[in-house]
């Protein structure tokens, strides 16, 4: 499964919203918001998040892991939940923070400064999470309360 971005594209065109709509609405420039879209930069967790909420959709759905569309959370975006989530999860099927890397392909270093709200999570390492712990994007952020 590939990372992107279409359906935010189209929801935001199914909802007659324009991107200087959409950047007023989620509180950042124009600029910003039409880079993030387009994938010339990367959207924020937290950027997404506020999108999803906006709309009443799961983050699954965004990002093509679901076809379920409607979801209802208003829950903020907070960076503690999400590495609090990544090492439940960690230590739930009993791997170190080396092994839980390795499985990820990134460097110990990065995944435990993660864990650690050391570095910012990006949105990609979330999604492909989720796409190889086959849990949920809104699980992993907070939004809903099962995997």
């Amino acid at each position: 499964m590939v990372f992107n971005l279409k359906r935010f594209h189209d929801m935001r065109i199914d909802n007659d919203l324009s991107q200087k709509d959409m950047s007023k609405i989620l509180g950042v420039s124009e600029d910003v918001y039409s880079n993030r879209e387009n994938g010339r930069s990367n959207m924020s967790v937290d950027m997404a998040v506020r999108f999803a909420n906006y709309f009443g959709v799961s983050l699954d759905y965004l990002f093509g892991i679901s076809d379920e569309k409607i979801f209802h959370s208003n829950v903020c975006f907070d960076v503690f939940t999400v590495a609090n989530i990544l090492k439940k999860m960690r230590l739930e099927k009993k791997l170190s923070q080396e092994q839980m890397a390795s499985l990820l392909n990134i460097p110990q270093r990065t995944y435990s400064s993660y864990e650690n709200c050391d570095r910012a999570i990006p949105l990609e390492f979330l999604f492909n999470f989720s796409i190889k712990f086959n849990v949920s994007l809104d699980y992993l952020t907070g939004r809903k309360n099962e995997k």
